[in-house]
């Protein structure tokens, strides 16, 4: 038994809560996904990678759904459709007081932008992560994907959830509002605080770490690929690297630093600029498995950055069963995809089974089908 067994869904999907209730139906809950025919053409990657394992209606553009007999088997109603349609499931509720509706809007309800359309880009673009997203020099970086769209899903299933536990408690429902444009905002919270309390406003600094008045290299080329470290004021980290790189004969003046008596961030660029370039040429002699290895070893904070190839076949995600065979019914292609990202032990006994199946996308029924 799931987590979730027993929970029915209902998803009005537009883009901002198909993440959402992906994620309440990888957790055992009956997602049945409803789309407007103005609406279905959605990019086809989005369709398999948050649809899967649902069920999708399709229905005609500004039906009546107040009617629908599903909505009274739902437990809980995921909302994202741009027009105003909450009077009618507002209704629903006061005569189902254990329903749980959460409802996902580009913008607050009650703010200033409460009635502006949005996309994925314009929601990147207000919520302040493309500003700082890219090379100082260049223009603003979009993360790949629909992040926005999907940092909401995020927040939808939160909210979904927390409803369920209040209801679990209470046997109340409740209506639960998430804004786009929050929800994004929220994922770039360093830049929030740092304006809230000194009123410095973020920017981009590319490969760059700032931290008092240096700035340190983040991403590291190396033999065959790219690795992620940083110099940090952890002298233990410090000393352990430059232990292997003097075994190595390669540590240059780095071996004459008493990194406890030093502040990283508060020593000079030209002097950090120097420093790194000795570590650079370290990374690049090695490849990135030597490196983690040595990093998990020694406890460098290093970390492995790898190509979508090596993260379909890394051997810690195969070993968890994170990949399920998702079955394209259209082209009857079937490729591995996210599936669960946790398991409940008591809640799923035998989830290694269970994942071993492949999961349709299931093909698309028309209003009048139902």
């Amino acid at each position: 038994m799931s987590m979730l067994s027993g929970i029915k869904v209902l998803e009005f999907s537009n883009g901002l809560v198909d993440l959402g209730g992906r994620m309440l139906r990888e957790m055992g809950a009956d997602v049945i996904s409803v789309t407007s025919e103005r609406a279905s053409d959605r990019p086809h990657w989005r369709t398999l990678a948050w649809h899967h394992g649902k069920t999708r209606v399709t229905v005609p553009e500004g039906a009546d759904l107040g009617q629908w007999a599903l909505i009274d088997d739902a437990d809980i109603v995921l909302d994202d459709r741009r027009s105003a349609h909450t009077s009618t499931l507002d209704e629903l509720r006061a005569g189902r007081p254990g329903l749980i509706h959460v409802i996902a809007r580009p913008y607050s309800a009650s703010g200033p932008y409460h009635d502006r359309p949005a996309s994925d880009l314009t929601l990147m673009a207000m919520s302040g992560l493309m500003t700082i997203t890219g090379e100082p020099n260049k223009p603003p970086l979009r993360l790949p994907g629909e992040q926005a769209y999907a940092l909401t899903g995020i927040q939808v299933a939160t909210a979904a959830l927390l409803a369920l536990h209040v209801r679990r408690r209470t046997g109340q429902g409740q209506r639960v509002d998430v804004s786009a444009f929050q929800s994004a905002v929220l994922a770039n919270y360093r830049e929030a605080i740092m304006y809230e309390w000194t009123g410095r406003i973020g920017r981009r600094t590319g490969n760059q770490l700032v931290r008092g008045k240096s700035g340190v290299r983040q991403v590291w080329p190396c033999a065959d690929g790219y690795v992620t470290w940083s110099m940090i004021d952890n002298p233990s980290m410090m000393r352990s690297m430059v232990a292997v790189m003097k075994e190595r004969q390669v540590a240059g003046e780095l071996a004459d630093i008493d990194w406890e008596a030093i502040l990283v961030a508060d020593t000079a660029q030209d002097t950090i600029d120097r420093w790194q370039s000795v570590f650079g040429r370290f990374f690049a002699t090695q490849t990135r498995a030597e490196l983690g290895a040595l990093s998990l070893e020694r406890g460098w904070g290093l970390s492995v950055i790898k190509n979508l190839d090596d993260v379909r076949h890394d051997a810690h995600l195969l070993e968890r069963n994170l990949f399920v065979p998702v079955r394209d019914e259209a082209s009857r292609v079937e490729t591995p995809l996210p599936g669960p990202l946790f398991h409940h032990t008591t809640a799923d006994e035998s989830p290694a089974r269970a994942l071993r199946k492949p999961v349709p996308v299931t093909a698309s029924t028309r209003w009048g089908d139902l």
